[in-house]
């Protein structure tokens, strides 16, 4: 459209994207500003006319030409626009976030429709059955019978039948939201403090806590009518239901209903050119697996509910608890069980949906449902931070080693340090502006000021400045309340100090004083509720467990006990014996005569400190079994959690570490979500928005007024923040897989790391870090109108109608403050640091791949971010690559070395500080790796060749120096031969814990009502008796 001969002003200026003025140059139609003062009114009224397409606009706008890219570098130092600072926030590193934000996440904003479909489906059934469609009004005999024709119904072949019931059991599962529609009708107990008062209309917050309360409570009586194993061969049979990718327009959506095939109200103003793109080739959507989201959601909901011991302590009444704890132990051991008719477990058959949809044979998979729920069962099986800090203590115990400080426990009493992340940013003396708004967050904010009647303007400055300052004085009260010595009224009432309890919480960290007499910091300092919180960000977190000891909260020393290795000391003397002696004792470390009595001090200090770890024990152990084939031999290996998923996972261990990097490569922040090879986009994307710009990186939307853009920043938004669930899911996999398989063997853990280096891993997690971390962390990246449980919960109180985004519901006062993040961001953020310390700790090649892949740099601008877990990890891994920056990088960085002294655990004999690597040729590390490899196919092969062949090495294979005679025996030649018939008939059968459990019903069934006839059997097996 041109504007130019008509003399009218440029009426599409405003979809004129930001980085249009340094690409094409400045605008060179020239208006005058009169006219263009005259019309802008005119513009924001008919804003909505004149851009109902703004693709269309785009296509029609005449661009100029390019303009000449200038070489005159940018300032750096001054420019704090594309920069977020922040300050110190309380987050407390724990396994999961509340309940209600778990199983948020589970559910993306396209899936709006589906709560509505599932009530439906549900009121149907009992309608059908002459039932009230009110779950809390039936007796418990009803349930019961309700939920028994429901997994009658998932029997039936026929597809809209199944889905049907599966989608009754989750609306069972998601709480039977249609219980409060009515006040009145409202029959749930109230079991939490400071609800016994109802809240208006507007906060479903009272009504949120019900919800999830008896969602908790469903899955206990759904799992013991039987629910979970149905569910899990449901989901067997919808994995095996063939995907069928053929062109747009083809009838594939019979399975799905009316509502799920079409989930936007808007249509997508597409060009022929993308249609024809298309045209041979369509993308997975939600229509394509929709029977697949609903199974894996039940499942979710069962295993998020059941799993978890505080929902438990906190929801099941007294008089119930004895019988729902052994429901609770049983659903335990079934998940980690085999699924009755299938010859693997849940988890198995999770890990096998991930390569299936990344080699493309299943790409309508929903991945971040799959990956949620890999990750709760992770927990549900092997456990998290606790039992493994348990665990770890008791293996200690066992092997009569010391007790050693819990990394998590300690860094969670530490402050966080003030580093400057880049090296330009030396005048302290710069005046750095407010944070501007995130970019989703404003432009969806501008969108609604413009279709909304003067909202924004309702409130001013003066008002929002006034709102600001009483928030920043409600969260000043605690310290306030800690440090006031004088009593006074303002804090107090009373101003009695008496009165005052020292109340060392089970689940707070700091000692807190608490006044009794006063009920709303009752409500803010007692233990937080594991449901739900009332924000996303500040201090509503889920606290850990345990607290750190009090001697580490009030340590004035170096927070780590040192530790030396035994190989070090051994290093150590041998330096002193040829310093002195000029000669050598290998493998000696205790002889010390003849030194000097300095330096027979120095080796009592270290032998004060050594640290034996319980990997060393099991390697040297392994040694050992290798050496003395005859004489040592591994008997009653523990089959631990752990080790039963090792032995599972091993002959494919390799295929699950390569999906689960993919995954996490199109899920980075920088990588586009739909890309060629993979899409992970498959359960947000529906029909109508599969095609949509979107999908790009590269679009602007700053520039957009119209509805059908703020349809597509909702998608943008629902895309970004289910890559960020996805980062979440991946990144607590690996590390619960790395921390149990270290605890279990130091083998399993390094067959896993090895898989993780050769598949990139390294610089993939580097990728993400190279980013924006305190941006990332401060992610607006979610719609709380839009997440359950408030999202159905509004839609049976408002006459099924869904929440309308405006100003009041889209953004809070927390989002705004220095101190907002989000938590699963900053959960993620760790595990990967995590996941990369454990890689490269004692790698020194490893540790060389960090100093290539430039890592420096981009670990220190991560420093910003104001948190003392995040920042020990990224010092931990500059300390280990310190030596090989060089002096100059040191000198440059004296702030980085200080934080590392301060906050990392020393060696004492390590000079990381000052020394510099001499060892900078390849082939010196390649042989390391080379060693652990092979010592890596010798405990496979010993342990496990004889569940899989594959893995057993021949002779010669595997050879390591000074073991080649071993290595060319062969050990079957020495094994004794069995031919004995009796032998066979006497082998030890193992039963499952299942079995076991149910014998007198298998034996009543199988054995007393089934009659056979013993004669006939003898005669049949005659001759075989004569052979034998």
């Amino acid at each position: 459209m041109n504007t130019q001969g008509l003399g009218k002003p440029d009426l599409l200026r405003r979809v004129r994207p930001n980085f249009a003025d340094d690409v094409y140059g400045v605008n060179v139609v020239k208006h005058n500003n009169e006219q263009v003062e005259h019309m802008e009114n005119d513009v924001v009224e008919n804003r909505k006319d004149i851009c109902e397409s703004a693709l269309a606009q785009r296509r029609s706008a005449q661009l100029p030409k390019l303009k000449k890219i200038s070489n005159k570098s940018r300032p750096l130092s001054n420019d704090f626009s594309t920069r977020a600072e922040m300050n110190d926030f309380e987050f407390i590193y724990s396994d999961c976030d509340t309940h209600a934000a778990e199983l948020a996440e589970l559910y993306t904003y396209s899936e709006l429709e589906d709560w509505a479909l599932n009530m439906h489906a549900y009121r149907n059934f009992t309608e059908s059955r002459k039932l009230g469609h009110k779950w809390s009004k039936l007796a418990e005999f009803q349930q019961k019978d309700v939920l028994l024709s429901l997994l009658e119904e998932l029997e039936r072949v026929e597809p809209n039948i199944r889905l049907n019931a599966s989608r009754s059991i989750l609306y069972v599962l998601q709480g039977a939201y249609m219980d409060f529609e009515d006040d009145t009708d409202i029959t749930i107990g109230t079991i939490f403090k400071g609800n016994d008062e109802k809240e208006d209309g507007t906060d479903l917050g009272y009504y949120e806590e019900k919800c999830l309360t008896e969602g908790v409570l469903n899955a206990y009586k759904a799992y013991e009518i039987g629910v979970y194993q149905a569910l899990c061969k449901l989901l067997l049979t919808e994995i095996h239901d063939m995907w069928d990718g053929g062109p747009i327009g083809t009838a594939h959506y019979s399975r799905s209903s009316s509502a799920s095939n079409s989930r936007s109200a808007s249509n997508a103003d597409l060009s022929e050119s993308v249609v024809e793109r298309r045209s041979n080739r369509r993308s997975a959507t939600m229509a394509d697996n929709e029977a697949l989201r609903v199974t894996l959601s039940a499942l979710y909901h069962m295993v998020e509910s059941i799993r978890r011991l505080d929902l438990f302590e906190l929801v099941v009444s007294a008089d119930k608890k004895s019988r729902y704890a052994e429901l609770r132990q049983n659903f335990i051991a079934e998940v980690e069980e085999v699924i009755e008719g299938a010859d693997m477990s849940l988890i198995m058959v999770l890990l096998e949906m991930m390569p299936a949809f990344c080699h493309g044979s299943s790409p309508h998979f929903p991945m971040k449902k799959v990956l949620l729920l890999v990750w709760k069962t992770l927990l549900t099986i092997l456990g998290g931070w606790k039992e493994l800090r348990e665990s770890k203590a008791a293996k200690r115990a066992a092997a009569n080693l010391n007790s050693v400080e819990d990394t998590l426990l300690v860094a969670s009493a530490m402050k966080s340090s003030s580093i400057n992340g880049n090296d330009s940013e030396q005048n302290q003396g710069l005046i750095r502006p407010k944070r501007t708004l995130h970019p989703s967050t404003r432009l969806i904010c501008r969108q609604l000021a413009c279709t909304t009647s003067g909202s924004l303007e309702e409130k001013s400055d003066g008002e929002l400045d006034k709102t600001g300052c009483e928030c920043a004085e409600i969260d000043q009260v605690p310290s306030d309340l800690i440090e006031s010595n004088d009593g006074s009224a303002d804090v107090l009432e009373g101003g009695d100090l008496n009165e005052l309890t020292f109340d060392e919480l089970p689940h707070s960290s700091t000692p807190t004083l608490v006044k009794k007499e006063v009920p709303h910091t009752l409500n803010k300092w007692s233990r937080p509720n594991p449901l739900m919180r009332s924000s996303y960000g500040g201090d509503h977190t889920p606290i850990a467990s345990t607290p750190p000891p009090m001697d580490i909260l009030f340590r004035t020393s170096l927070p780590w006990n040192s530790k030396v290795r035994e190989e070090d000391i051994e290093t150590f003397l041998q330096c002193e014996r040829m310093k002195f002696f000029d000669y050598r004792l290998p493998s000696d470390s205790t002889t010390v005569f003849g030194l000097p009595l300095p330096v027979q001090k120095s080796i009592h200090a270290l032998r004060r400190h050594v640290y034996i770890s319980l990997g060393e024990l099991q390697a040297n152990r392994e040694k050992e079994l290798n050496r003395y084939i005859f004489s040592q031999r591994e008997d009653n290996i523990p089959m631990t959690s752990a080790e039963k998923l090792y032995r599972m996972m091993l002959p494919n261990l390799s295929q699950y570490i390569i999906a689960l990097l993919k995954v996490l490569l199109a899920a980075a922040p920088s990588s586009k979500a739909k890309s060629e090879a993979i899409n992970i986009l498959s359960d947000v994307l529906t029909p109508e928005t599969d095609n949509y710009e979107i999908l790009s990186n590269s679009v602007n939307f700053d520039g957009s007024l119209s509805n059908i853009l703020e349809q597509s920043v909702r998608i943008a938004i629902d895309v970004n923040r289910h890559k960020e669930i996805m980062v979440k899911a991946a990144s607590a996999v690996l590390i619960l897989l790395m921390k149990h398989f270290r605890l279990n063997h130091i083998y399993q853990f390094e067959y896993i790391g090895q898989h993780l280096v050769f598949a990139n891993c390294i610089p993939l997690i580097l990728k993400f870090m190279d980013q924006n971390m305190v941006r990332y962390i401060q992610s607006k990246h979610e719609l709380p109108p839009y997440n359950y449980p408030h999202a159905p919960l509004y839609y049976v109180r408002n006459r099924e109608e869904w929440p309308v985004l405006d100003v009041d519901n889209l953004e809070d006062n927390d989002s705004q403050s220095p101190t907002y993040y989000l938590w699963r961001n900053v959960f993620s953020a760790i595990n990967l640091l995590r996941v990369l310390n454990k890689l490269t700790k004692w790698k020194h090649a490893r540790t060389m791949m960090l100093v290539v892949f430039k890592s420096a740099p981009i670990l220190k601008r991560s420093l910003r971010v104001k948190l003392a877990v995040f920042q020990l990890y990224v010092l931990k891994l500059l300390k280990m690559q310190a030596r090989y920056l060089g002096r100059q990088w040191r000198r440059t960085n004296m702030e980085i070395m200080s934080a590392i002294y301060a906050k990392v655990r020393h060696r004492l004999n390590d000079d990381w500080a000052y020394a510099n690597e001499t060892r900078s040729k390849s082939w010196d590390f390649q042989n390391e790796e080379a060693a652990l490899k092979t010592a890596v196919e010798r405990f496979n092969s010993r342990r496990y060749a004889h569940l899989y062949p594959a893995f057993a090495l021949e002779i010669g294979e595997a050879s390591s120096p000074g073991d080649s005679y071993l290595d060319n025996v062969d050990m079957n030649e020495f094994e004794p031969m069995d031919n004995s018939f009796q032998s066979l008939l006497g082998t030890k059968v193992e039963l499952s814990d299942r079995f076991k459990r149910n014998y007198s019903k298998w034996v009543d069934d199988e054995v007393i009502k089934n009659h056979t006839n013993w004669d006939l059997l003898m005669a049949l097996t005659h001759g075989i008796v004569d052979v034998v």
